[in-house]
């Protein structure tokens, strides 16, 4: 219930149809006072996705909901001034400052959103992977780049599923449980960010030039593994989270040796390099907050399939502080 009256009150402080048709506030002749609002933590990445990147869409979105004033440079009369490192000052009276102070906290409120995101890489052979692939009642059906949704237990009942679809999910979730947990990690990530859910690279070094089997030089090193990459985007009930999901693997398939005989006198020439395969492959899913989705990845070892399930959680700032504080009464 706080979750959505959050978002209401954010988004309707913003954007909302109700400010687009109301009558913007008439300024008041009271005195002018001065206040500087760091703006730092709305603008940039965070406030990307919110269309906040730059300060000059907090100037539109004042000026849409507030009547500051005639705007002029110099000491006199009502000020917007943008300054050094993110930061708003504003001259205006103690009413203005209110709204202006009111509006940059609904603001904030929108990009005080993060997604808790919990990974687990799973590996399966061949044939039980086949098996999911046909359990899955999902379209994609597990291929490599198409993330498939994962319904849990406890969602299955708030869906509009069938009894059929229900007992896919249940024999999807059985198989997937009798893989092999190769790893598993969690984090917290910004919202609109794109950022790494998970990883594995294995650091393999050789050494590129041999005189007399004897290196030339330190070893090079090359990472053989994958890295998935995702844009986390909260939808603005807060119910779901859009994922974009990009693999970015290297496969490190074959040793190749050259040897170049007696180039010197008494020293044999050996050059070697790795022979590497770049892997990788983007997909898109939308997420029910507390739900899973997982993605099959185009690397893996040998004879193995490797599939990360992933299960997003939307944290709220304001959320958890209206939690703390009910639980200290």
């Amino acid at each position: 219930m706080l979750r959505n009256l959050l978002a209401a009150v954010a988004i309707f402080a913003v954007v909302g149809s109700a400010i687009a048709q109301a009558a913007p506030k008439k300024a008041d002749d009271k005195t002018l006072v001065t206040k500087v609002y760091d703006l730092k933590p709305l603008l940039g990445e965070r406030g990307k996705v919110n269309g906040f990147a730059e300060i000059d869409a907090v100037f539109k979105a004042i000026f849409e909901v507030i009547e500051v004033g005639e705007l002029k440079p110099g000491t006199e009369g009502p000020q917007l001034i943008e300054r050094d490192a993110g930061k708003l000052e504003v001259r205006a009276t103690a009413k203005v400052q209110q709204e202006i102070a009111d509006l940059i906290e609904a603001m904030m409120r929108l990009t005080d959103l993060a997604i808790d995101i919990k990974a687990d890489v799973i590996e399966l052979d061949p044939a039980t992977f086949e098996k999911w692939q046909k359990a899955l009642p999902n379209s994609g059906k597990g291929k490599v780049g198409s993330p498939v949704v994962l319904a849990r237990e406890t969602e299955m009942d708030e869906r509009e599923l069938t009894r059929e679809e229900k007992k896919a999910y249940a024999a999807a979730h059985a198989i997937l449980q009798t893989g092999k947990v190769v790893q598993t990690s969690s984090a917290r990530f910004s919202n609109g960010v794109e950022s790494t859910f998970s990883a594995r690279l294995s650091v393999q070094t050789f050494n590129n030039t041999e005189v007399n089997k004897k290196p030339t030089a330190p070893p090079m090193f090359v990472k053989d593994g994958f890295k998935l990459v995702g844009l986390p985007v909260v939808s603005a009930d807060r119910r779901f989270v859009r994922l974009k999901l990009t693999e970015q693997s290297t496969a490190v398939i074959g040793i190749k040796k050259q040897d170049f005989g007696e180039v010197v006198k008494g020293q044999k020439f050996v050059l070697t390099s790795l022979e590497t395969e770049d892997l990788g492959s983007t997909g898109s899913t939308v997420v029910a907050d507390g739900s899973r989705t997982a993605f099959r990845l185009a690397y893996a070892p040998k004879d193995k399939v490797w599939v990360v399930v992933l299960h997003p959680t939307i944290f709220i700032q304001a959320e958890e502080d209206f939690r703390k504080k009910e639980e200290k009464k």
